[in-house]
């Protein structure tokens, strides 16, 4: 009877207990799906971060590209102000070099009419410095390719002189700060001390065979 009553107490134990078990289990199976929505959100999250990082760089970088665009417009605006008139300045040169020609020509014209070239000239030429024409001044300074155009070349000893215009055939002009034209000139060149070395030599062995011929005789 005592064995009969200990199992019936066990298996009412087990019955009133099921309902705990089922409670935990629930709770546990909550707490699962409760983490994996955190996991998964979390991971929403992070790749949402990500996306708003890449979007604030693609952001940032168009603003940069923007700034740039804004900056290089507003440049090639005050550049084309800057150079407007050098275009028109470039035709007129030409008729700059007709009228020094005609001023400094050994013609004989009536003195009435060269001072009227020459105040043409004058007018001409001080409207165009004003818009930032001026004349290349290089008689006697270095060669500088980027400005001058050597047509001839004059041989020196003077090392002082290798390298200085000799001549200017041609003036040159500028626009501000840009060649319009350059000068056609000659430079001064060092003769190398190869080549009167060279001399030397044909020198002496001219005279060691005029000598010769001497004693032949």
């Amino acid at each position: 009877m005592k064995e009969e009553h200990k199992h019936k107490h066990e298996e009412a134990h087990k019955v009133e207990g099921a309902p705990e078990v089922m409670e935990e289990k629930k709770v546990e199976a909550a707490l699962s799906a409760s983490e994996k929505e955190i996991k998964k959100l979390s991971e929403e999250l992070a790749k949402a971060k990500e996306e708003v990082l890449l979007n604030k760089d693609k952001a940032l970088r168009a603003m940069a590209d923007l700034n740039n665009a804004s900056k290089r417009l507003q440049k090639e605006k005050e550049d084309f102000v800057k150079y407007a008139a050098g275009e028109l300045a470039q035709k007129l040169i030409p008729a700059l070099d007709d009228f020094e020609n005609a001023i400094k020509g050994d013609s004989k014209v009536d003195d009435n009419f060269l001072k009227g070239v020459k105040m043409i000239y004058g007018n001409l030429k001080e409207a165009l410095e004003k818009e930032g024409l001026k004349k290349q001044e290089i008689q006697g300074k270095k060669f500088d390719p980027n400005m001058h155009e050597v047509v001839a070349t004059e041989a020196t000893e003077d090392l002082k002189k290798d390298g200085l215009v000799a001549e200017v055939f041609r003036p040159g002009y500028m626009f501000k700060d840009i060649v319009l034209r350059p000068a056609m000139v000659k430079v001064y060149k060092k003769i190398e001390e190869e080549i009167k070395e060279k001399e030397a030599v044909v020198e002496i062995k001219e005279e060691e065979k005029i000598e010769k011929k001497e004693e032949g005789k």
